[in-house]
């Protein structure tokens, strides 16, 4: 059947075989790419992340580390310091908003009180959901505290439901992570 439509088997093997090797070239191409572009992706990403976290504490002079013992609700928790005194914590979360998850960083005081929200990344719609950068809508949630994370409500942003309530959600986890370090729960310095 196949001789009857012009192919033998053979142009079909030398067809598949020039595609395995167009594929493996392709392969190669791209695992060279990303071997290359990896080091600068970590670099950037820590640099949003240290931007992010110079953002909500007001200081060029901050000096973080990761707290141990992370509850499965926030990416990461950073002790802040400056010249070794306490500021408070910074926590990464990632909460599902409209367009995917929205990688924001929650400042809180030292004693777990929000001083600041920053929304990282998104991928919202621009104009509407995009709106959550605002700060009208994040200083909303300035001096929210542990007893705050059971869901006060917030005001949400009109067409921008999902993403307002994404904010929200994620904001809570964090202060709830942050009240867990203070009391003694799961998250341990």
């Amino acid at each position: 059947m196949a001789k009857e439509r012009g192919l033998d088997p053979k142009d079909i093997l030398r067809i598949g075989s020039v595609l395995c090797i167009i594929c493996a070239s392709i392969a190669f191409i791209l695992s060279f790419v990303n071997m290359v572009t990896a080091n600068k992706i970590a670099e950037n990403e820590e640099n949003e992340k240290r931007n992010a976290i110079i953002s909500l504490f007001s200081s060029e002079n901050i000096e973080y580390s990761s707290v141990d013992g992370v509850p499965e609700s926030v990416n990461d928790i950073y002790k802040v310091t400056e010249s070794g005194t306490m500021l408070g914590y910074c926590v990464s979360v990632a909460p599902s908003g409209f367009g995917g998850a929205l990688n924001m960083m929650v400042g809180t005081d030292a004693q777990g009180a929000v001083i600041g929200v920053r929304i990282v990344s998104h991928s919202e719609t621009p104009g509407l959901g995009s709106r959550i950068e605002g700060e009208g809508f994040l200083s909303q949630f300035i001096g929210k505290t542990g007893s705050d994370a059971s869901g006060e409500p917030v005001d949400i942003i009109s067409g921008s439901t999902i993403s307002s309530r994404a904010v929200a959600s994620g904001t809570y986890a964090a202060v709830a992570a942050v009240e867990q370090i203070l009391t003694g729960g799961t998250a341990n310095e």
